[in-house]
C-alpha cells in the first residue's frame, strides 16, 4: 500500500498563508546552507556598522524604498548579509521584524502565517514556489547568488515566472549576467581591500606537502605566522595537517572539510587560537569561515568540478577560476599587515591582471529536477526562463523515465509522482521509502540519508563486524546504528525530536574511521524523513543482517530506482568498475549510483557503489519483452525469425529465435516490409535481386540526371513499392515464388529518356576526359540538379575557375582518392583546401538510403577507404598492446628512449 506523505516544509495552512500576505509582501530570504540560514537569522537581530553600510548605506535604503531590484557585489569583511535588515526595514515599512526559518531542521509551523522576513533553503524555497506559496508581491533576496546549484537557478526561473523583484548579494565575481537576467536597476560593488595592505602574492611550482618543506614550516614559526592552505580534496586537507602536525609539533596544525563538524575549528573562528597555526581547508568547506589572525594563505590551483557531458555529470580535474582565487586570495590581500599568498600551480598565473568573471551554473547536470519540478507546475521546460540552457536530450530522457515509473502521467505528477516528491529525499529512495513496509523504513531512513559508504568513511576505516557482504548500503547502516548504540539518544533540537550524539561519538568515530559530520547529517535527515512519514523516530538501532539483505534487495528488484550494472556494463553496454571502496563483487547485478569522473587523459569513466541483487530475483520480477520479427541475410534458408527476450530494466538477459515459415497473422505485415526492404538493399536471396539491379540504376541515374523531375526511387521507396507486390505473400514460399518487378518505363518516359541521353557523360579539361556524375541537392526543402566533375587530385589541385565548363546546372566537384577516400566541395576554393589536409574529412553519418543514391564509383572508393582505415586501427591497437607489454606507453618510440638517455648523460656531465 502506498504511503501517506506530507510535506513538513510547506505551510500547514496554504489559505491562511496567502491570506495573511502582508501589503508590502514578505521578504523571502534564499540562502545556500543550513549554516547559512542561522547566520542571517543573527545578522537580521544585529545593527553593527559595516564597511558597505558606510559606502552605499543610503543608496541601499533608497533602492529598496523605489521598489526596484538590484544586485550587492561585496567582497569578504564587507558585511554584506548585515545589509538584509536595512533592507527589510525598509521594504517592510516596519523595524518590527518578524523572522522565521525554514530549512531541514526546522519546518514550518501554525507561527509561519505571521512572519514577514522568511529564511529558507534552496530547495525549499523551490518547493514553495511550486505550491504557490511564494506570491508576485514578495521580495526575493538571494544570499550568496555566486554559490551556484540547480536548486538555485530553478529558484531565479521560477521567481521570475511569478514575477517576484530580486535583491541579490554576491560575492566579488563578474555581476554583468545577473544584472541582465534578473533586471537589476542597479549594482553596488564594495570593497574592504586596502592598498595599503597588499599581500606578496607568488606562484610556486610545487604539490602543497612539498611545498609544505622545513625551510617553510620553520619560517612560520619564526614569523608567528598564521597560515590558512586550501585544497580540493578531504584527503589532500587531512594529509597535509597531519605532515605538519607530525613534524612541527609546535604549530597548532588542524584541518577542516565539509565531513566535519564545524565546532573542531571553533578556536579558529573565535581567535583563541594562538599563533604560529596551520589550517588546512578544502575551497567548499573554508566558503563562509572568518579565520581570525589569517595572515598567510597557500592556495593549491586544482579543483574537480562536473562537466556535463552527453547528459551525463562527469568529476574532471581543472585549474582554479579567477573567482576562486581571488576569493581565497581576499582571506589577506589587502586586509591584513605583511600578509602572503602563494599559489601552487603548473601554469603561469599574473595575479595582478586576474579579474572577476561570470559563475559557472549547474541546472545542465540536474534534468530529473526540472522534469518534475514543470510536471509539477503543468509547465513545459521551455516556459521557463532558466538562467543557462537545459540539455534538452537530456530532459527528454529524464521525462520519458518518469513517465515510464509512473511519475508523470499526461504531463504532471501523478498521485504516486507527488507522494515521491513530497519526501525529502532523492527520488530513488523517495520510491522505496512510499513502497515499502514499516519494518525496512528504519533501515531506508538511514541509508537514504548517508550520501555514500565512501563519502561516510575514511581510507583507514574499521568496518569489522558490520559489513552486509554485497551490500554498501546496509553497510552505512550498521555503522550508523553502531555509532546510535554505543553513543546516542532521542533529544530535541528546535522543538523536533532527533538522534543526538554525546562526546563519546568522536573517539568512536577516530577508532572506525567515520566522519562525524556524515554520523550528524544523518540523523538530521533521518529526523525530517520520519516527519515526512508521520513515524515516530526509533529508539533502539537494530543491526542490519541477512534478512534485511534479503528484503532489502527484493525491494530493490522489484522497483529498481538507481542505476543498474550487471558484470560490470550498463544497460547501453558502456563500461562501469565497482568502486575501490564498495563491499560488493565485480561480477553480477549492481545496483546503486553510477559516478563519472575523467581519468588522466580526460576521459570519462564509470564506477558504481551499491548493492548486489541475486540474478534469481532479478529473473523473478523480469518481463517479457515483445516479439520482434528479425530477418538475418547470412542465414541462407530460413533467414526470417521471431525473437522473444526476458528484459530487465534496459537490460537483455536472454533471447530465444524461432524460425518463421507461415507468417502469424499478427505479424504479417512487419514481416512483408522486413522481407520488402531486405530485397530493396539488396540483402535478400530473391531472383529480383539480380534482375531488377540495371532498372533500378537506371531509374536512379534518370532521377539524379532529370534535377529530380521524376520521382525518386530511394531505399524507402524501393521497399514500398515491393511491399505493395507482397501484399497478398503469407509464407517464406510465397515469397520466394512471388514475382517482384520494377517497370523502367512507369518512371521513364520515352521522350525524357531521349532528352536525358543527350546530356554529356563527360568533359575536357587540359585535354583529359572527365566524367559528370550527375545529382540532386535538398537543402531547406528546395531540389537541385547539380552536375560533379569527378576530377584526377592533381588536376584538382591547379584548376582555375576559367576552365571549368558551363553546364546547364550548378557545377559541384569530387576527388577520388583510393585508400584516403572521397572529396567532396561546393567550390573550387572549398575542394583545394581540402586537398590541402593530409587525410580526406571523415564521412558525415550517411543513411543507408543516402550510401544506395551515390554513384557506383564513389560507393567502391569510400569502401576501399573504410577497409583501409579498419586495417589501420587494428595495427594501431596491436602496437598499443605491444607497448604495452614492453613496459611503454603507446606511441613511445625508441627515439624517443635514445632521446632521453642522451640528455639523462647530458645532466649527469654538467653534475661531475
Amino acid at each position: 500500500m502506498q504511503r501517506i506523505v506530507t510535506d513538513r516544509y510547506l505551510p500547514p495552512d496554504r489559505q491562511a498563508f496567502v491570506a495573511a500576505e502582508p501589503a508590502t509582501g514578505r521578504l523571502i530570504v534564499i540562502a545556500p546552507t543550513r549554516a547559512a540560514c542561522e547566520t542571517i537569522e543573527l545578522a537580521l537581530g544585529l545593527h553593527i556598522p559595516t564597511v558597505l553600510e558606510k559606502q552605499h548605506g543610503r543608496e541601499i535604503r533608497e533602492l529598496a524604498a523605489a521598489g526596484k531590484g538590484f544586485g550587492i557585489v561585496a567582497g569578504t569583511g564587507t558585511g554584506k548579509t548585515l545589509s538584509i535588515r536595512p533592507i527589510a526595514e525598509t521594504i517592510l515599512g516596519t523595524t518590527e521584524l518578524k523572522v522565521g526559518v525554514v530549512n531541514r531542521e526546522r519546518e514550518a509551523t501554525p507561527e509561519t502565517p505571521s512572519w514577514n522576513v522568511i529564511v529558507v533553503t534552496t530547495g525549499i524555497a523551490r518547493r514553495w514556489f511550486q505550491d504557490g506559496d511564494i506570491l508576485a508581491t514578495d521580495t526575493l533576496v538571494v544570499d550568496e547568488i555566486h554559490q551556484t546549484s540547480a536548486e538555485l537557478e530553478l529558484c531565479l526561473a521560477l521567481g521570475k515566472r511569478v514575477g517576484c523583484r530580486f535583491i541579490w548579494l554576491s560575492a566579488t565575481v563578474d555581476p554583468t549576467f545577473y544584472a541582465t537576467y534578473l533586471n537589476a536597476a542597479a549594482v553596488l560593488e564594495s570593497s574592504a581591500f586596502d592598498p595599503a595592505k597588499a599581500a606578496d602574492v607568488k606562484i610556486v611550482r610545487k604539490d602543497p606537502l612539498t611545498f609544505l618543506d622545513d625551510r617553510f614550516l620553520q619560517q612560520v614559526v619564526k614569523e608567528r605566522r598564521g597560515v590558512g592552505m586550501f585544497l580540493p580534496t578531504r584527503a589532500g586537507v587531512e594529509g597535509a595537517a597531519e605532515q605538519v602536525r607530525e613534524r612541527f609539533p609546535r604549530i597548532n596544525a588542524a584541518f577542516y572539510h565539509g565531513g566535519e563538524p564545524i565546532r573542531i575549528i571553533r578556536p579558529f573562528l573565535e581567535g583563541e587560537e594562538t599563533k604560529p597555526y596551520f589550517l588546512a581547508m578544502t575551497a567548499a568547506g573554508q566558503s563562509a569561515l572568518n579565520v581570525h589572525g589569517l595572515d598567510t594563505v597557500i592556495i593549491d590551483d586544482t579543483r574537480f568540478s562536473n562537466i556535463i557531458e552527453r547528459g551525463k555529470n562527469v568529476l574532471t580535474r581543472l585549474h582554479l577560476g579567477a573567482n576562486e582565487i581571488l576569493q581565497m586570495a581576499g582571506r589577506v590581500h589587502g586586509r591584513v599587515e605583511r600578509g602572503r599568498v602563494f599559489i601552487l600551480s603548473d601554469r603561469d598565473i599574473h595575479f595582478a591582471s586576474l579579474r572577476p568573471t561570470a559563475p559557472e551554473f549547474q541546472l545542465a547536470g540536474d534534468s530529473e529536477r526540472v522534469a518534475m519540478t514543470c510536471a509539477d507546475l503543468g509547465v513545459a521546460a521551455d516556459q521557463l526562463d532558466l538562467p543557462v540552457p537545459l540539455d534538452r536530450v537530456a530532459y527528454r530522457k529524464a521525462t520519458q523515465l518518469l513517465e515510464q515509473r509512473g511519475i508523470i502521467e499526461n504531463g504532471r505528477l501523478s498521485r504516486y509522482g507527488k507522494a515521491v516528491e513530497a519526501m525529502p529525499v532523492d527520488r530513488p529512495w523517495a520510491e522505496l521509502l512510499v513502497n515499502a513496509d514499516d519494518e525496512l523504513v528504519p533501515y531506508l531512513g538511514v541509508m537514504s540519508s548517508i550520501e555514500s559508504l565512501h563519502r561516510m568513511t575514511r581510507e583507514d576505516r574499521d568496518l569489522s563486524g558490520l559489513v552486509v557482504a554485497g551490500s554498501d548500503h546496509l553497510t552505512a547502516y550498521n555503522l550508523y546504528a553502531e555509532a546510535y548504540s554505543h553513543c546516542g539518544y532521542i533529544g530535541e533540537v528546535y522543538g523536533l525530536p532527533r538522534h543526538l550524539f554525546d562526546e563519546s561519538i568522536e573517539k568512536w568515530a577516530e577508532q572506525r574511521g567515520v566522519l562525524v559530520k556524515a554520523i550528524e547529517d544523518a540523523a538530521l535527515a533521518t529526523a525530517s524523513i520520519y516527519r515526512s512519514l508521520g513515524m515516530e523516530l526509533p529508539t533502539k538501532m537494530v543491526y542490519a543482517r541477512d534478512h534485511i539483505f534479503r528484503k532489502f534487495t527484493e525491494l530493490l528488484a522489484q522497483y529498481m530506482p538507481f542505476d543498474l550494472v550487471i558484470d560490470e556494463l550498463t544497460a547501453d553496454g558502456s563500461e562501469a568498475r565497482v568502486s575501490k571502496t564498495s563491499v560488493c563483487g565485480s561480477w553480477g547485478a549492481i545496483t546503486g549510483s553510477l559516478r563519472y569522473f575523467a581519468d588522466r587523459s580526460g576521459i570519462p569513466r564509470a564506477a558504481i557503489e551499491g548493492t548486489q541483487i541475486p540474478m534469481e530475483l532479478i529473473r523473478r520480477y523480469a518481463t517479457r519483452g515483445k516479439s520482434q520479427l528479425m530477418y538475418d541475410g547470412r542465414r541462407r534458408h530460413r533467414p526470417l525469425m521471431l525473437k522473444t527476450s526476458l528484459d530487465y530494466f534496459g537490460f537483455e538477459l536472454e533471447s530465444e529465435q524461432e524460425t518463421v515459415e507461415d507468417f502469424p497473422s499478427a505479424e504479417a505485415a512487419a514481416a512483408r516490409h522486413l522481407l520488402a526492404e531486405a530485397v530493396a538493399r539488396g540483402e535478400a536471396r530473391h531472383h529480383a535481386v539480380k534482375k531488377n539491379r540495371d532498372a533500378i540504376e537506371e531509374v536512379r541515374e534518370a532521377y539524379k540526371r532529370s534535377g529530380g523531375e521524376i520521382p525518386r526511387l530511394g531505399l524507402p521507396e524501393l521497399t514500398a513499392l515491393y511491399e505493395r507486390q507482397l501484399s497478398d505473400v503469407n509464407s517464406m514460399d510465397d515469397f520466394r515464388a512471388k514475382r517482384l518487378d520494377v517497370d523502367r518505363n512507369a518512371f521513364i518516359t520515352p521522350e525524357l529518356r531521349k532528352r536525358l541521353e543527350q546530356l554529356p557523360g563527360q568533359v575536357t579539361i587540359r585535354d583529359r576526359d572527365i566524367d559528370i556524375d550527375y545529382d540532386v541537392e535538398d537543402r531547406n526543402g528546395t531540389r537541385t540538379g547539380v552536375a560533379r566533375l569527378r576530377l584526377p587530385e592533381k588536376v584538382a589541385r591547379t584548376l582555375v575557375e576559367e576552365e571549368i565548363p558551363r553546364l546547364d546546372r550548378p557545377v559541384r566537384f569530387v576527388v577520388l582518392r583510393g585508400q584516403r577516400g572521397a572529396v567532396r566541395a561546393d567550390s573550387l576554393e572549398e575542394l583545394q583546401e581540402k586537398l590541402a589536409q593530409p587525410w580526406s574529412p571523415d564521412e558525415v553519418e550517411e543513411s543507408a538510403d543516402d550510401r544506395a543514391m551515390i554513384s557506383h564509383a564513389e560507393r567502391e572508393v569510400r569502401q576501399i577507404a573504410s577497409e583501409f582505415k579498419r586495417n589501420r586501427e587494428h595495427s594501431g591497437h596491436r602496437e598499443a598492446r605491444r607497448g604495452r607489454r614492453d613496459g611503454r606507453p603507446h606511441g613511445h618510440d625508441r627515439h624517443n628512449d635514445r632521446h632521453n638517455d642522451q640528455r639523462g648523460n647530458r645532466r649527469r656531465r654538467r653534475g661531475r
